[in-house]
């Protein structure tokens, strides 16, 4: 019989988690407050995200953009039949997260279509930052009353990360306290709003101050 210790998971949970602090700093910092199985289904959720958000810059013929969607349209639905996932690091760690009822693949291609329909209308305001937002508070609690004022700041903060706003946008009621590591990070449109990024150290007290007070 072989020693040989296998690990639990094939996916590289630690790639994809550097790939997301590098290229979604801001909802990397507001995972870390959750639970760690929770914190890997909001990392599997942002790794999504980027490949979707990313193809408005990889490509840029609509034929070639809609291959794409099509194909995460098309992983999805496999992980959805129970098919092994393909050999892309986010399909296995969205199978995964879907195998342990963290992850919906309705919602994710939800998601996908939500991204699709932003990149073919060349409309940075329509990508779906409200639905996703949603995904990444139903991982941790699949109940509560937040939707409407989770998706107005969503909205919010993703035009003044863009620097598409300087307008602080709606003032709502503190989060509730399970949902805060999905949306602690809305808090620095605060920052954003002066026209300059924010440095890491700023982003970390701000999204601090957010999971203790719920005020984004």
């Amino acid at each position: 019989m072989s020693n040989e210790t296998r690990p639990l998971t094939e996916t590289p949970w630690e790639e994809i988690d550097r790939r997301v602090r590098r290229v979604d700093e801001d909802r990397w910092i507001s995972s870390r407050f959750a639970a760690p199985a929770e914190r890997r289904a909001l990392i599997a959720l942002y790794a999504l995200a980027y490949e979707l958000v990313r193809v408005r810059e990889a490509v840029s013929e609509e034929t070639l953009g809609l291959i794409r969607f099509q194909w995460w349209r098309d992983a999805v639905a496999e992980i959805e039949a129970g098919k092994p996932p393909r050999g892309h690091d986010v399909c296995l760690a969205l199978a995964e997260e879907v195998a342990a009822g963290r992850l919906k693949t309705g919602a994710l291609q939800k998601l996908v279509d939500g991204y699709q329909a932003a990149f073919v209308e060349g409309d940075r305001e329509k990508e779906p930052e409200g639905w996703l937002a949603l995904t990444a508070a139903n991982i941790l609690i699949p109940v509560h009353n937040w939707a409407g004022e989770l998706q107005e700041v969503a909205a919010a903060y993703a035009a003044a990360r863009r620097h598409a706003s300087k307008a602080f946008g709606p003032i709502v009621t503190p989060a509730p306290k399970p949902l805060r590591p999905a949306i602690a990070h809305f808090r620095l449109r605060k920052l954003y709003i002066t026209g300059r990024d924010p440095n890491p150290v700023s982003k970390r007290f701000s999204v601090m101050k957010a999971i203790n007070s719920g005020e984004v």
